[in-house]
């Protein structure tokens, strides 16, 4: 049998000097472990931000939760080109208005195709009261209809 010569073994700092002359030349960056307390402190700051983010603005009013249908069914007149952004703009001043009474607890639009152009829940002491909330909402003024109904959970 015959003797192999042995394999010679690489200079046990050449891995630091490659690793070294890459991040030099910024081809890699080190990898920094963050202590825990930065991530748990991390998280205790999102957790407060989404908190204060997702609490309502205003205490809301009393009485009961309705639901404000915009319908825009065929007596709705569209924006023209270009101006719909207008529309967007007045009917968020009118919601920013109820916000501000502890009136208006969510607004959004449905996905997908539909007659219903956005829904507002809203508080009001009673069905009267709703009504009246409903009738000041400037979506009516193009045309749209207001549907009102008391939401129950």
């Amino acid at each position: 049998m015959t003797d192999l010569p042995r394999e010679k073994q690489p200079d046990p700092a050449l891995e630091d000097r490659v690793v070294a002359a890459l991040v030099a030349a910024g081809l890699v960056r080190r990898r920094r472990m963050w202590p825990v307390w930065v991530a748990a402190a991390a998280a205790v700051i999102v957790l407060a931000i989404g908190l204060l983010v997702l609490r309502p603005k205003h205490p809301l009013a009393p009485g009961h939760t309705y639901v404000l249908l915009l319908d825009e069914d065929s007596t709705y007149r569209p924006a023209p080109e270009g101006h719909q952004a207008e529309r967007v703009a007045v009917v968020a001043r009118w919601a920013d208005s109820l916000d501000a009474l502890g009136k208006i607890e969510r607004a959004g639009r449905l996905e997908g195709p539909s007659s219903v152009g956005g829904l507002f829940l809203i508080r009001a002491a009673n069905d009267s009261d709703a009504a009246r909330i409903a009738a000041t909402c400037p979506f009516v003024q193009w045309g749209g209809r207001v549907e009102v109904e008391r939401f129950v959970e």
